[in-house]
């Protein structure tokens, strides 16, 4: 007796993971009516739609040894006929209207096309459970045919190959924080009048026990996207303020830490109070504290960036923003939020000796700035000519590998 479990697991995996994909389609095909007894489509027939009922009920069966088995009977809101549809394959079984039905067709490239725009680790399940289910057809109709053959990736064709990586990556980076991989490593921010170090800014390296140096690029995107960037920004921000701490007391003076907050931190309703409580039991000046934000946060969030900026300057924090001029870089957001620092884009500092255009961009910010209050940081400083241009238009502070690379504690310590 075939056990309907199956049919219905492996397919109801597959309806979940369209569902979303389905729901935001446009039903460019009208509904169909359906009376008692018909034959909807046969098995083996080609497959270019799927259905979704919208009332009434469908069986779906198929012949094995010449005997008619009822796979399942489905009613309003199930849809049907979607694997055959997806990969283009013939039908594996029947499906009749049990009473009057009307349903709404969804021809194969509307749902091919929600597929190919997917995330990758979502094709790769797709592709999965459906070599997952004609194997469970094989053995339904002919039991006892082969064992299971797993869906198989050439390392060197397979388009899955970066969302099998990713994903395990992913695990990788989840467990990274308890394994201790994860460190903090400092790049100073400079003077560039006297080239005083006067703060770093905190910058998260991956050191993983087999595969080495994994570099940001790689993970930090990973772990804002999966939210893995709250308990490691929460951790972040632990490690820099005790760390800024014995950068003071090193040098008996108020040397300030930048600290990244992303977009996931920032929507966090936690974030405030842990921000206060770490500041309370490390008895560090709020003042010395630098949270840098992107203009995407201000885009993204709207009104709520304002309220979040106040409430960490209430807390007596200083609020830069980080790569100015790489979004819209509207004025509207240096009118509306009380930001206290800009730092001009390493990429506007990269050009500016070579396109004069980029060297405009870059006094432009920085007039701008010195205008309405604001201190300005230069990125990615590593030439000599860049420093000493950046100085001569007045440019207070600056960063890169021309001062230093991001180093760990005990190398940072020792640039002061």
């Amino acid at each position: 007796m075939w056990a309907p479990v199956t049919k219905v697991s492996i397919g109801t995996e597959l309806a979940i993971v369209i569902h979303g994909m389905t729901a935001t389609i446009e039903l460019d095909s009208a509904r169909r009516q359906y009376s008692r007894g018909t034959v909807i489509f046969r098995e083996r027939d080609r497959a270019n739609c799927a259905y979704v009922i919208e009332k009434g009920l469908i069986e779906i069966s198929t012949d094995v040894e010449d005997e008619r088995r009822v796979l399942a009977t489905m009613g309003p809101g199930e849809m049907f006929g979607e694997m055959a549809a997806l990969d283009g394959t013939e039908r594996s079984a029947t499906a009749t209207a049990v009473e009057d039905t009307e349903l709404t067709l969804i021809i194969s490239d509307q749902l091919r096309s929600r597929v190919e725009s997917a995330e990758p680790i979502l094709k790769l399940l797709l592709r999965v459970i459906l070599n997952r289910f004609r194997h469970e057809q094989s053995l339904f109709r002919h039991p006892g045919n082969g064992s299971y053959e797993a869906l198989t990736l050439d390392p060197e064709h397979d388009s899955s190959r970066p969302a099998i990586d990713k994903i395990k990556l992913e695990s990788e980076l989840r467990s990274a924080l308890e394994r201790r991989e994860l460190a903090l490593h400092y790049q100073p921010i400079v003077n560039l009048a006297s080239t005083k170090v006067e703060g770093f800014e905190a910058l998260l390296r991956w050191q993983h026990g087999k595969l080495g140096r994994i570099p940001p690029q790689k993970f930090i995107g990973l772990a804002e996207e999966t939210a893995l960037i709250v308990p490691i920004g929460r951790w972040v921000l632990e490690q820099a303020c005790h760390d800024l701490v014995r950068f003071q007391k090193h040098v008996n003076s108020d040397v300030s830490m930048s600290i990244n907050v992303s977009a996931r931190q920032f929507s966090e309703p936690a974030f405030l109070g842990e921000l206060a409580d770490v500041m309370r039991r490390t008895r560090i000046d709020p003042n010395t504290i630098k949270l840098e934000i992107t203009e995407s946060v201000l885009m993204d969030y709207r009104s709520a960036p304002l309220r979040w900026i106040e409430q960490c300057k209430r807390l007596g924090t200083q609020i830069a923003l980080d790569d100015f001029g790489t979004g819209f870089s509207s004025l509207s957001y240096l009118a509306s939020f009380p930001i206290d620092t800009l730092k001009i884009d390493r990429s506007f500092v990269a050009a500016m000796q070579k396109d004069p255009r980029s060297l405009k961009i870059v006094r432009a910010i920085n007039q701008l700035a010195h205008g309405i209050g604001l201190n300005v940081v230069a990125e990615g400083i590593e030439e000599p000519g860049q420093h000493k241009e950046l100085a001569r238009m007045g440019c207070e502070l600056g960063q890169g590998f021309l001062f230093s690379r991001a180093v760990c504690f005990e190398e940072a310590i020792e640039l002061l």
